[in-house]
C-alpha cells in the first residue's frame, strides 16, 4: 500500500496567472516552448478552477433499493477570475482589438483628459492559462479554455474598474485539458 507520504504530490500558492493565446499543440509528449503574452493581475481570492460533480443518471427497477445501472456525464469545469485593470492589452484580449478605440480626448472643468474607449461586445477568449506556484517550481496549465469577459465596477476599495472572466474548457478529447508540470533542468544553448 502506498502511504500518504508516497502520494504527496502537492501544488499550492498560486502566484501568477499567465495567458497564452490559442490552444496548445502537443506533438508526441512535448508542448515545446510556452510563450505567454500576458502576466495577468488577478484579484486575490477570485481565481476559481473547479470541476463540478458528475451528472449521474440513476436507473431503478421495482423490488431493488439500489440502482439497477448508472451512467454519468462528467461535471462541468468552471474557470473564473477578476482582473482589476483597464490596460489596453487586457481590453484587447478580452473584447478584441477592434473594440478598443484609442486616443480619445475630452475637456472637463477646464482640464483636458485623454484615454481609450471600449465597445462592449461578446468575444470568445480562446487560450491557455498557466498558473505558477509561489516557489515557481510548478505550473498548472489549463488548455482548451474558453472564457468571456464582463466589465465591472468592483466596490472593494471604493470602486475599482475590473474585468471578470468566466468560462470553461472546450475539450477536444485528445489533447490534455489540464497539465501538471514540475521545473527541471535549465535549457542549454
Amino acid at each position: 500500500m502506498k502511504t500518504k507520504a508516497d502520494l504527496a504530490d502537492k501544488f499550492s500558492g498560486a502566484s501568477s496567472l499567465l495567458f497564452q493565446p490559442g490552444k496548445l499543440s502537443i506533438s508526441g509528449n512535448s508542448i515545446g516552448a510556452l510563450e505567454p503574452t500576458l502576466d495577468v493581475p488577478v484579484k486575490v481570492d477570485t481565481l476559481e478552477f473547479e470541476q463540478g460533480d458528475p451528472d449521474i443518471e440513476h436507473y431503478k427497477v421495482i423490488g431493488l433499493a439500489g440502482d439497477w445501472v448508472q451512467s454519468a456525464e462528467p461535471g462541468d469545469i468552471t474557470l473564473g477570475f477578476r482582473v482589476p485593470t483597464k490596460s489596453v492589452d487586457v481590453l484587447e484580449m478580452a473584447y478584441g482589438e477592434d473594440a478598443v478605440k484609442k486616443n480619445i480626448t475630452a475637456t472637463l472643468k477646464g482640464f483636458n483628459y485623454s484615454g481609450n474607449g471600449l465597445i462592449l461586445k461578446n468575444k470568445k477568449v480562446v487560450g491557455t492559462w498557466i498558473i505558477v506556484n509561489d516557489t515557481e517550481d510548478q505550473v498548472v496549465i489549463i488548455n482548451n479554455a474558453t472564457l468571456y469577459a464582463s466589465l465591472v465596477l468592483d466596490q472593494d476599495a471604493k470602486g475599482v474598474i475590473a474585468i471578470d472572466f468566466n468560462g470553461s474548457i472546450e475539450s477536444d478529447g485528445s489533447t490534455p485539458d489540464v497539465l501538471f508540470l514540475t521545473k527541471g533542468e535549465a535549457v542549454s544553448g
